[in-house]
This record gives structure tokens, sequence and C-alpha cells, in this order.
């Protein structure tokens, strides 16, 4: 869908930003949000319709040592993380490279 905002684009700005931030790259395997967060985004219409994941998080009874607790695991899992995404990235350059490489065609230059 394509629409005319004749200069409004400002106010969809927020939304397209946080789309593209919470949204997994091929690259990675991870969106942009995990990576810096540590954690999966919770989307605004989560709160209003609560998934699956939200209603387990809801049911528990959070005091500040649990929560404390929980991001710390999450926090020290994140280094992991960004690991795997060292290599997948790795691996993706080398596989963009190898295709690239193949429709290459190598030319000389008189001098």
């Amino acid at each position: 869908m394509v629409y005319e905002y004749k200069g409004g684009w400002s106010v969809h700005l927020p939304d397209a930003l946080w789309a593209y931030r919470t949204s997994s790259r091929s690259a990675t395997g991870f969106s942009p949000y995990s990576l810096v967060y540590g954690s999966d985004a919770i989307s605004p219409v989560e709160i209003t319709i609560p998934t699956a994941r939200i209603a387990a998080v809801n049911d528990l009874e959070w005091d500040t040592k649990s929560c404390s607790e929980c991001r710390l695991l999450e926090l020290e899992a994140l280094d992991e993380k960004r690991a795997e995404v060292e290599k997948r990235t790795a691996l993706y350059h080398r596989t963009i490279a190898q295709a690239y490489n193949r429709t290459v065609k190598p030319r000389a230059f008189k001098q």
C-alpha cells in the first residue's frame, strides 16, 4: 500500500524505527534490540492482547531479587548471543563474497 502523506511522514517515523530495530536480520538471526538489551522487545500489541510469552511472565510474582537475578542471567547469556552473531556474520560475509566472486568476470586493462 502506498499512501500520500503530503509532509506528514514524521508522524510515522517512530513506528518505522521500532519495526526496523526489533526485526531479526538475516545476517545475524537476531534483532538489533535484542543484541543491545539482551532480550526481545515487547511490542505494544502484546501489552493489549497478551501472548503466551507475556501471560507466562504476568502469572509470576516478581520481587526485586528475582527480577535482578533474571536480568543478570539474560545479560550473561548476551555475551554468548553476541559470539554467535559474530560467527553468523562471518559466515554470511563469506557466502556473499563467494556469490559475488562467481559472477564477477576478471578484466585486464592495457597500460
